[in-house]
């Protein structure tokens, strides 16, 4: 009986956990996507509509062509923001697109280095683990973003045998480990331990002062699931 309810409490943390990181992902979705409208989007679009004011005085073939090429990148910028509106797109395209996805926003939005890269495309997670784990990716670069002062941040993602990896690296100003114990970093960190262990990963965080920040994440995958 005790056997059964340590059960049916660690499907209950369990499907919480998922919960929880749907409504964040979307929390974070809407506020990059925020960000995305007010810095890319609603620049280029102003600066289309001041060259359609020029037109009155007559419009050159190279500046019918700008605003052309413009509204082009509008169009194709609100596509790819559409892409993040749902969590369940995420699972959908899949965990490494999502990523790119995600770095590219952020290369965007700040003007950050991001890379990617990328030696498998074997990523076998059930829907569940993968929302997590981009809830963890997601939360690793808010991280960065608040904290780090970097400016490069590269993601690797590699298969050992049925061994998902995944390396989250900047060149930040990096932290003391120890020193976060008490700190809401530091409870953000273990909180993204917790939640790579309830999906079967494992987290670890190598950082040091001025020397930058990395974070890998090994997960073993789902022999039958493929995302």
């Amino acid at each position: 009986m005790l056997h059964k309810k340590e059960m049916l409490d660690l499907k209950v943390q369990y499907e919480q956990t998922i919960l929880q990181a749907q409504l964040e992902i979307q929390e974070q979705t809407f506020r990059n996507i925020s960000q995305e409208i007010h810095d890319n989007i609603g620049q280029v679009l102003s600066l289309a509509k001041l060259n359609l004011n020029t037109f009155n005085n007559g419009a050159s073939d190279e500046k019918v062509a700008i605003t052309e090429e413009l509204l082009s990148k509008a169009i194709t910028d609100l596509r790819d923001l559409s892409k993040s509106l749902n969590s369940e797109k995420i699972t959908d395209i899949g965990l490494v697109d999502a990523i790119a996805h995600e770095l590219n926003i952020i290369k965007k939005a700040v003007h950050l280095d991001t890379r990617l890269e990328c030696t498998t495309k074997d990523v076998r997670l059930t829907p569940e683990q993968t929302i997590v784990v981009f809830r963890i990716m997601q939360e690793s670069f808010n991280n960065i973003l608040k904290h780090a002062k970097a400016t490069m941040l590269c993601v690797k993602i590699d298969a050992e045998n049925d061994t998902l990896c995944i390396a989250i690296k900047d060149n930040g100003i990096g932290f003391d480990i120890e020193k976060l114990n008490s700190h809401e970093t530091g409870i953000g960190l273990k909180s993204m331990k917790q939640r790579a262990e309830l999906i079967g990963g494992n987290l670890e965080i190598n950082s040091r002062p001025q020397e930058g920040t990395v974070i890998k994440l090994s997960i073993l995958q789902d022999q039958k699931t493929e995302v």
